[in-house]
């Protein structure tokens, strides 16, 4: 019955000797990569003197027209004047 009794209070102390500390967490990184493709739409065509007056959204902080690139202030809507007609415009996306 001692040697019983002692097992069992020793029993505790042999748990304690096998558990680490953080061995019941996990620690994991996780990374979200999300693509988004480059769009450029042309909302409105105005005819202006000397050219167009274009009203485009696009996704891009620049964009390349006919050679030229323009930049953006920010992503979203935005107006072009372009001294070229519709039919002559070049587009180069991804920049």
């Amino acid at each position: 019955m001692k040697s019983a009794l002692i097992a069992l209070l020793l029993l505790p102390l042999a748990c304690a000797a096998e558990t680490q500390v953080g061995a019941n967490s996990a620690r994991a990184r996780l990374t979200f990569t999300v693509i988004v493709p480059p769009v450029f739409r042309v909302l409105q065509a105005t005819p202006m003197a000397g050219g167009f007056e274009y009203r485009v959204w696009t996704n891009q902080r620049s964009v390349v027209l006919n050679g030229r690139e323009f930049r953006f202030t920010h992503a979203g809507e935005s107006t072009l004047n372009l001294p070229a007609a519709p039919s002559a415009l070049c587009v180069v996306h991804g920049l």
